[in-house]
């Protein structure tokens, strides 16, 4: 479906800061959506977190205000359109990128009836060993998971707060978005682009020629960081920890 200026949309990309949202946002640039005019390196809309990564909206979220929110929401959209309103016809679509947008999914289904939502996840263990901790620092408290006094147990509370957040998208994603939700899983994209990026194009209901999905496909380079979780010691790690890792659709090798 299209809004106002014929554009479909939004597609709307997050994930656990780290999980590869960057390039996935690129192709879905490269595919002809309208991804923001102020971004930075990170593809990561500069305009969205303006209005939304305000502390005290994701630190006590039942708090929120919703009149607010939607306010916000509401100029939020017009200035992205008014930014791509000249140019309209150089795109199919518009959307943006944040990894914590997640957060905010049951608000952004509701005031967007033709949202389409894409989870970038990447398995739990790397992440845990990641350096990007940002989301845990900021928005563990939401999760009630906190960062405790011993370095060494980090990657524990940084696990735990993946599988909170990955868990909570896709419960919220799945119940409200329904056939508008996809989960990219960031290691089968480096190990098959083509096919991953093929299952993406269908999923945004749009087509493109099998040698541009090869030039797409260029974008992924698989990162040496893939698989660092073997390199530690596993058993800070409860079996229930690993069990939900799994149930996530990851591999666990010890």
């Amino acid at each position: 479906m299209k809004d106002q200026n014929g554009l479909a949309g939004p597609v709307v990309i997050g994930g656990v800061g780290g999980s590869g949202t960057r390039v996935v946002t690129e192709i879905v640039k490269q595919l002809g959506y309208f991804m923001g005019d102020d971004t930075n390196f990170a593809n990561d809309n500069i305009l969205f977190a303006h209005y939304f990564f305000k502390q005290e909206w994701y630190k006590e979220f039942a708090r929120i205000e919703e009149a607010s929110f939607y306010q916000s929401l509401i100029e939020f959209e017009d200035a992205e359109m008014k930014s791509v309103a000249d140019a309209s016809e150089s795109y199919i679509g518009w959307g943006w990128k944040n990894p914590p947008t997640h957060i905010y999914l049951d608000y952004l289904s509701h005031h967007f009836p033709h949202l389409k939502y894409i989870l970038v996840i990447r398995n739990g263990l790397d992440m845990a060993y990641s350096a990007n901790q940002n989301q845990l620092h900021h928005l563990g408290s939401f999760f009630s998971v906190s960062l405790p006094d011993d370095e060494s147990l980090h990657p524990k509370a940084s696990l735990e707060y993946w599988i909170k957040a990955n868990e909570r998208a896709i419960q919220i994603g799945r119940s409200l978005l329904g056939k508008r939700f996809y989960i990219l899983r960031y290691e089968e994209l480096c190990e098959n682009p083509e096919k991953e990026i093929t299952k993406l194009i269908k999923f945004l209901g749009t087509s493109h020629r099998k040698d541009s999905i090869a030039e797409l496909a260029s974008l992924i380079s698989t990162p040496e960081t893939i698989g660092r979780y073997k390199q530690q010691d596993l058993s800070i790690f409860s079996k229930k920890d690993l069990t939900a890792v799994r149930r996530l659709g990851f591999k666990v090798e010890q």
